[in-house]
């Protein structure tokens, strides 16, 4: 009785690491020919707004001559690509194993600077942007990943990683905009802050040629304040 009890209890041990493993994404980055790269256009819709989630790819969203979003890696994590009222969603699933070489890449142009909204998440990946403008608040997140932006407008935003440094070059927003990284660097050149909250755990602060170990506040009650953190890294404004 004892040994079936033992048997029954190993089955159900082994039955929920497999759905445990089923659910999770397994990246193994060697090259594997059953599951050949690609490198397609996967859509060439019109949109104003932009919402891409997904699990294993970097993300680049640029000015560019027309609508269009390009993909590059592996084809069984081709992303899918939806509109609807505007909204051009673009999602990816990266449940079980998947044989990589370097990260999939999905690359979005717009011809028209101007996107009423902008949300990109990548759980790892890199994300790039560069000459966009938008008239609401954008959001920016990675797990692991880079993330750097280049001649940016909105009004207001909050960028995240928690492996990764964040680059930023000529910011122009209205509002209070947050920056964060567990694990990096920050530096923010050509920005239009005029007030700062910065906070560092293991690292420094450098702002404009004033330096500090670990905190550092001013105007922190103007209506375009930057607040940024990093637990092991260093902070730069210039």
């Amino acid at each position: 009785m004892k040994n079936i009890s033992k048997k029954f209890g190993l089955i159900s041990l082994l039955f929920s690491l497999a759905m445990i493993l089923s659910a999770c994404s397994i990246i193994i980055s060697n090259h594997d020919d059953t599951k050949p790269e690609i490198k397609t256009t996967i859509s060439n819709q019109g949109f104003n707004k932009l919402e891409i989630s997904v699990a294993l790819a970097d993300i680049s969203v640029k000015y560019g001559d027309k609508y269009q979003v390009e993909y590059e890696g592996p084809k069984n994590l081709k992303p899918t690509v939806s509109r609807k009222n505007g909204i051009l969603t673009i999602k990816q699933s990266a449940t079980g194993i998947h044989h990589v070489n370097g990260d999939p890449a999905i690359t979005i142009t717009v011809p028209k600077q101007l996107l009423k909204n902008l949300t990109l998440s990548t759980n790892d990946g890199d994300i790039e942007v560069e000459n966009i403008a938008t008239t609401s608040p954008i959001s920016l997140e990675t797990n692991d990943g880079d993330i750097n932006i280049n001649n940016l407008k909105a009004p207001s935003g909050k960028i995240d990683t928690n492996d990764g440094d964040i680059t930023i070059n000529k910011l122009s927003n209205q509002n209070n905009f947050k920056v964060n990284t567990d694990d990096g660097d920050i530096k923010i050149t050509q920005s239009s802050f005029t007030g700062y909250k910065l906070n560092v755990s293991d690292g420094d602060i450098n702002i404009k040629g004033r330096s500090s170990n670990d905190f550092f506040v001013e105007n922190q009650n103007s209506s375009n304040v930057l607040t940024a953190s990093s637990q092991d890294g260093d902070i730069k404004i210039k």
